[in-house]
């Protein structure tokens, strides 16, 4: 471990690979930064069985940002551009992913008929703060399900918005699996997005991807505060040189 530096519930660590830091039940751990992966930073060396050790629930992506990862009860997965769905095995490398250690502190029903924005309103309602990031999980069924995957880039990286307009999607009918994901506050948007960030997979394992849209018809929403948050930060020559921050 190079540094670290704790600040208002945030420990902020420098670490090598196959370096790990003490943690608790309460805490998301985050690998890298937003602004990162924005600046085309897709090539990490941290691996899915480090990250296993901050949590047994989680999103993030893959090296080269070949596909979107969604895990929950310990078990992680991994959704690519042709539409496959593979469980990810411990020594594949990530350049962005969020964990935690899931505790069901807020459960509730979920509401029929809503899109994704008037599910976001409705979420919103059941924050407890401003200012403190949130752990969610969605079981259910959807009638519709708008979701995307990332294509796998080569090298020289694209800047992230770029490497993202062409994606796979697909709009799937009477699914039935579960969400999980994070909500961040706006104060932390360099470090995740501040809007309820979801990805999907379907209870056969068939199908999965990153939420784009949806029609809720039935299920349980479950939601997890976590007041500390630690980030990882990436010690290569790409995230030490990088202009991250820049508008």
């Amino acid at each position: 471990m190079a540094n670290a530096l704790l600040r208002s519930g945030i420990l902020i660590v420098a670490l090598s690979a196959g370096a790990a830091v003490a943690h608790d039940p309460d805490v998301i751990t985050q690998y890298s930064t937003l602004d990162a992966l924005k600046a085309g930073l897709y090539d990490g060396d941290m691996t899915y069985g480090e990250m296993s050790e901050y949590g047994d629930f989680g999103v993030g992506t893959f090296n080269a940002l070949d596909g979107e990862m969604v895990g929950f009860d310990g078990r992680y997965w991994r959704i690519t551009e042709d539409g496959v769905v593979s469980e990810v095995t411990p020594d594949i490398e990530t350049p962005f992913a969020v964990m935690t250690f899931f505790d069901h502190d807020i459960t509730f029903d979920l509401p029929a008929g809503l899109d994704f924005k008037a599910l976001s309103d409705e979420l919103n309602t059941h924050l407890t703060s401003a200012n403190t990031p949130v752990a969610i999980m969605i079981t259910g069924t959807f009638d519709t399900l708008t979701v995307r995957a990332p294509r796998h880039q080569e090298k020289p990286y694209l800047p992230l918005g770029e490497a993202l307009a062409d994606q796979a999607v697909w709009h799937l009918t009477n699914q039935t699996g579960t969400m999980a994901g994070y909500w961040f506050p706006d104060w932390l948007g360099n470090i995740n997005a501040p809007v309820w960030h979801l990805h999907y997979l379907s209870d056969d394992h068939s199908v999965g991807g990153h939420v784009v849209d949806l029609t809720t018809d039935s299920g349980t929403v479950s939601l997890d505060p976590s007041p500390d948050l630690t980030i990882l930060l990436p010690q290569g020559v790409s995230f030490n040189e990088a202009e991250l921050g820049a508008p």
